[in-house]
Formats: structure tokens, sequence, C-alpha cells
């Protein structure tokens, strides 16, 4: 009983490690789209929290027409869907 509970919980541990894995490569992903000769208008070129809402909320006035918008868009929706998931 105690080994399948074990076995369990080391396949969730390893499922919850390979998204947080995958969402740190997506916030590098998103600080490197967005700060890109710095051409996107941010307050900040960071990967917190509060930055990818601000991006989300008002990326889309200024910067959808960058080079890399739906590079930076689709990281941010991915990190703040993950957020939203575990907080």
């Amino acid at each position: 009983m105690m080994m399948n509970m074990t076995m369990r919980d080391t396949k969730n541990n390893s499922l919850m490690d390979s998204q947080f894995f995958e969402i740190l490569n997506q916030r590098s992903r998103f600080e490197e789209a967005v700060s890109y000769r710095q051409s996107f208008n941010l307050p900040n070129y960071e990967s917190d929290i509060e930055s990818i809402k601000y991006f989300l909320k008002h990326g889309c006035t200024n910067n959808r027409f960058r080079k890399r918008y739906p590079e930076a868009l689709a990281a941010a929706e991915k990190i703040s869907n993950y957020w939203k998931k575990i907080s």
C-alpha cells in the first residue's frame, strides 16, 4: 500500500517538475522576445507575474505590430494560465 502511494506521488511530482521547467523556459522566451532591441513599449522587460499581467492587459495597444509580439503573447498566456492553475 505504501509503495503505491509513493509511486503516485513520484508521478505527480514528475509532472509538476516538467510543467515548472516548461514555465521557466517560457519566461526565458518571453524575456528574449520583449527585450529584443528593447523595442517593446513596456514599463520593464522582466517576466515576473505583474509584468506578465501588464503585458496581457496593455501589451497589444502599442506592441501588436512588433516583430516578436506573437511569440511574447504565446509565452505570456502560458505563464498566466499556469499561475492561475497553481494559485
